[in-house]
């Protein structure tokens, strides 16, 4: 059975799922378990849970439609987590060291700590979404395909 380059109902159902989750998980990080590092480093005090939000749905519907146009050419059980983590990585380290350089506040240290945990957060967001956009059964069959 062949499948369609962009199913979009699958796009859809795993930027919700994928954004919610990963807002999830970046909430309880940031939130519970490293405030203090959060805090110390940036004095963040995350305000703005609508727009961070909407910014993880956002995120994940491009690494969906990214991950279902570039799926074909990957393969391995690891490959959508890998795929995750590098989206975490290209979405926040730039901005980061940007940051860096214009206000001089962040230190290098900080960055690469930050982006390593965006490689766990957008790991575990694109695993979820890969099982979602790959998966053959139960809702997710589609009788359309490209050929």
């Amino acid at each position: 059975m062949e499948q369609k380059l962009f199913d979009w109902k699958k796009i859809v159902l795993a930027s919700l799922v994928g954004g919610v989750l990963m807002a999830f998980v970046a909430g309880a990080w940031h939130t519970l378990l490293a405030t203090a590092f959060y805090k110390e480093n940036v004095h963040a005090s995350h305000d703005g849970t609508g727009i961070i939000f909407i910014a993880y749905i956002l995120l994940a519907l491009m690494m969906s439609v990214l991950w279902s146009a570039v799926r074909g050419s990957v393969n391995g059980r690891w490959a959508p987590v890998l795929f995750g983590a590098f989206m975490g990585v290209l979405w926040v380290f730039p901005h980061e060291l940007v940051m860096v350089g214009a206000h001089g506040k962040l230190e290098v240290p900080y960055v690469l700590r930050n982006a390593a945990w965006h490689v766990v957060e957008q790991g575990f967001g694109g695993w979820v979404m890969g099982l979602i956009l790959t998966s053959r059964v139960g809702i997710f069959q589609s009788q359309n395909t490209l050929k």
